[in-house]
């Protein structure tokens, strides 16, 4: 019996070492499976040669990728790209004569078609436009600029108090996107964790892309907008009424009689300093804006201003952001205000230095 009994755990034994042989086999052949997949998905976005491992660029065009969006919860790139120096953009933004700084007013505001026609055929000179939207204040530009060395000859700051909510010169590092507030992420992020939520929001999106068939009858899509890697530039054209003919304008109803305060001049002079290359203020009209104070600082630290003649113009969000005519009209008037500064003129009689 004893025997009997032992010969049969023997047999049971060696039949649970052959199932778990069996399992083993087919873990293995499943994780080869998933590695292979992975691998697989890692070569296709890494082939298709957008700005950055991974981006949703467009077909016709890789140097343009997604870079803001998300069905019901909005997020974005650019902050993690320039602040990591991920991507191509800051080598291209390395390479600008002029650079503008600034919030989503500019991020709207400036049409690139018509800064190349006007500024860099006619005068040789590359433009780059470092806005970020959701951020007012010019600190996280600045220090993106001082981390990387970005050194052009000419900055171009516009200097919006944002209706007293958030002034350029202020030195938080805070981002806003409506009443969702909260410190820049990528200030607190490695170059490791950066790249990660890149990747994590370049996936989630396409994802959101090829489900939303299925979803918009929930609730469609919040605008998004893809950005240039070479120029900086926003494509704004998703985003409601952007292209309307016939837009109202935009109506200045803050009162005049509003100033800046010692404490702003005194970040505005010692930003200025840090940049290390002449600056001019500007000033892009918003129904709450405040010109008073970009004068009033300029004064104050010694430096240009480029105020276009009028703040007429047309919006697609009631005043708050210029819509496309209202850019375009802009953009030429930016241009023929910064052709009247001394700024302007010593660079463009000096040529492109960074031509080979």
């Amino acid at each position: 019996m004893d025997r009997l009994t032992e010969q049969a755990g023997r047999e049971g034994h060696e039949a649970g070492d052959d199932l778990d042989r069996v399992g083993r086999r087919y873990l293995f052949c499943l994780l080869g499976l998933m590695a292979a997949m992975l691998g697989g998905l890692c070569l296709s976005l890494a082939a298709q040669g957008g700005d950055h491992f991974s981006a949703i660029s467009r077909v016709d065009d890789h140097a343009w990728y997604r870079n803001f969006g998300g069905d019901r919860v909005t997020e974005i790139q650019d902050q993690d790209l320039f602040y990591h120096g991920i991507g191509r953009s800051i080598e291209h933004a390395r390479q600008a004569d002029i650079i503008i700084l600034g919030s989503s007013l500019v991020s709207f505001a400036v049409d690139q078609a018509v800064m190349r026609e006007q500024l860099e055929q006619r005068y040789g000179l590359k433009f780059y436009n470092m806005a970020f939207v959701g951020v007012a204040s010019g600190e996280f530009a600045r220090q993106i600029a001082l981390k990387h060395h970005v050194h052009p000859r000419l900055w171009v700051l516009n200097a919006d108090d944002g209706g007293g909510g958030g002034n350029f010169f202020h030195r938080n590092l805070t981002r806003a996107f409506g009443a969702d507030v909260r410190p820049i992420p990528s200030t607190k992020l490695s170059r490791y964790g950066a790249t990660y939520e890149i990747i994590r929001r370049n996936l989630r999106w396409r994802v959101e892309d090829a489900t939303r068939h299925a979803r918009d009858a929930l609730a469609g899509p919040l605008p998004r907008f893809d950005r240039d890697d070479r120029t900086g530039a926003a494509d704004m054209s998703a985003f409601p009424r952007f292209l309307a003919d016939r837009n109202p304008t935009v109506k200045m109803t803050r009162d005049p009689d509003c100033h800046t305060t010692p404490d702003i001049v005194a970040n505005a002079r010692e930003f200025v300093q840090s940049l290390g290359a002449p600056v001019i203020l500007t000033f892009v009209p918003n129904f709450h804006g405040c010109v008073t104070q970009v004068r009033e600082i300029a004064a104050a630290i010694g430096v240009e201003t480029a105020l276009p003649p009028r703040t007429d113009y047309s919006s697609w969000d009631g005043g708050g952001h210029l819509d496309a005519r209202g850019a375009a009209d802009f953009t030429r008037d930016l241009v023929a205000a910064l052709k009247t500064t001394r700024a302007f003129q010593d660079l463009s009689a000096n040529g492109d230095r960074r031509q080979p």
